[in-house]
């Protein structure tokens, strides 16, 4: 059985690993002390320097702290290693592990498109999305998600991914928090619409704000999608306001 070294051990990795345990050995490692729940999930618990020798490495950091760690672990990673991050942007992640990593290495850059609020009913049928940027072994990589864990697996340039997703997540986010922060009420009185905004909140409200940030900030295309919508809320506002009835 191949061994996976997990390191970062937050809400992510805990539910990720559940679905994991019964096709490979992981042990995993976080600068938090999660011995107690690694071992309820039955995962080995050990130093950063153990999880780095592993066949299969994941890294589940958020991206901000993505480069220090990979000048920490650059000289004592198996150089064999198949290196996969599971960050929600791409281009960057790509662009550090090619960076640091040694040539000998695999890398291919991850991004599971759920996680334990959309996926705690089970993540059959789910998006996972692979940028195989090095790697002879992409074919057996992507036979795994679909075939073992049923993920529908779609393969993407990390361009690509990015451009995406600051529609399908970076705007997502942006109005998920919106309306979080607005804490608008459940009522009896509601349409589907409404029903469907208060899906949003209760499906991204419990997210971290270091998930938040990560998918604001460090998407490339993030922003101009944002100041897009921004702008369309300012005309909008700007005309209701401007009419006869808008006093």
């Amino acid at each position: 059985m191949h061994q996976i070294g997990l390191i970062g051990f937050g809400n992510f990795g805990q539910f990720i690993v559940k679905f994991l345990t019964p096709y490979f050995n992981i042990s995993a490692y976080d600068q938090a002390d999660y011995a107690q729940e690694a071992k309820a999930l039955g995962v080995t618990w050990t130093s950063l320097e153990d999880v780095v020798k592993k066949d299969i490495v994941v890294l589940a950091v958020p991206v901000q702290f993505l480069e220090s760690l990979l000048l920490e672990i650059k000289d004592i990673i198996n150089p064999n290693a198949i290196v996969m991050d599971v960050s929600s942007v791409k281009v960057k992640p790509v662009r550090l592990m090619e960076k640091y990593l040694p040539s000998t290495t695999e890398i291919v850059g991850g991004h599971p498109l759920f996680g334990p609020q959309s996926g705690k009913n089970g993540i059959q049928g789910l998006n996972m999305v692979i940028c195989p940027v090095r790697s002879k072994r992409k074919n057996s990589i992507s036979r795994f998600f679909s075939s073992h864990l049923k993920l529908n697996v779609l393969e993407r340039t990390p361009e690509l991914h990015d451009q995406q997703m600051a529609y399908v997540q970076a705007l997502t986010h942006f109005i998920g928090r919106s309306i979080n922060e607005m804490d608008i009420p459940d009522v009896e009185q509601k349409t589907p619409a409404y029903q469907y905004l208060l899906d949003i909140k209760r499906n991204l409200g419990k997210d971290s704000m270091d998930l938040f940030l990560t998918i604001e900030l460090e998407n490339p295309f993030a922003r101009e999608v944002r100041e897009k919508f921004i702008s369309q809320l300012t005309r909008l506002n700007d005309m209701l306001n401007a009419s006869p009835n808008g006093d």
